[in-house]
This record gives structure tokens, C-alpha cells and sequence, in this order.
């Protein structure tokens, strides 16, 4: 295929935009531990104790969350690399190739 070109900054971009994400939602991920959570931060009504309970589960629950989108980007991130470099070593392969004929 004659003009076929790869657009490496494209790839870079998105690789760049991708890890940037995933730092992100890594940080945010520190901020969530699932820790116990004190029921008096609700007051002493009767459902203070199953209200502290409930918000220790969902603060451990976007804590998972959030580490697995950073997981997953990082996920992403490598993969564009490995897409990036697999052209690279096309391109390079198909300029040998060319220059031998």
C-alpha cells in the first residue's frame, strides 16, 4: 500500500493521555481507604451505627473503583505502546525490504 503512513505523535498522544488519566485516578484511589468510619460523625440517632457501616463499605467500594480505572488505563497505555512500536518495527522491516529490491 503506497502512502501509507503512521501517525507516531498520534500514538504518543494517546499513550501520554492515557498514563496521565490513569495518575489521576490513582490519586484519587489514595484518598479512599475503606477505613472505619466513626458512627458519631452521624450523631446518635439509632441508625448512626448502620449509617457509619454503609459509608465505610462505599468508600471502600470507589476506592476499588478507582483503582481499577487507573488498572485498566495503565492497561490501555501499554497496549498503545505495544501498537506504536509494532508499526515502528513495520515501517523499519518495510523500508529494508524496499531498499533491497
Amino acid at each position: 500500500m503506497s502512502g501509507l503512513t503512521a501517525d507516531f505523535d498520534a500514538l504518543d498522544g494517546c499513550r501520554k493521555a492515557m498514563l496521565g488519566q490513569a495518575g489521576q485516578f490513582g490519586g484519587l484511589a489514595d484518598g479512599f481507604s475503606g477505613r472505619d468510619i466513626d458512627p458519631s460523625m452521624f450523631g446518635t440517632a439509632p441508625g448512626a451505627g448502620p449509617l457509619a457501616v454503609a459509608a465505610a463499605h462505599f468508600d471502600a467500594a470507589v476506592g476499588t473503583q478507582f483503582s481499577a480505572a487507573e488498572k485498566f488505563l495503565r492497561g490501555v497505555e501499554r497496549a498503545v505502546d505495544a501498537v506504536r512500536q509494532g508499526v515502528a518495527e513495520a515501517e523499519k522491516a518495510n523500508v529494508g525490504t524496499i531498499q533491497s529490491i
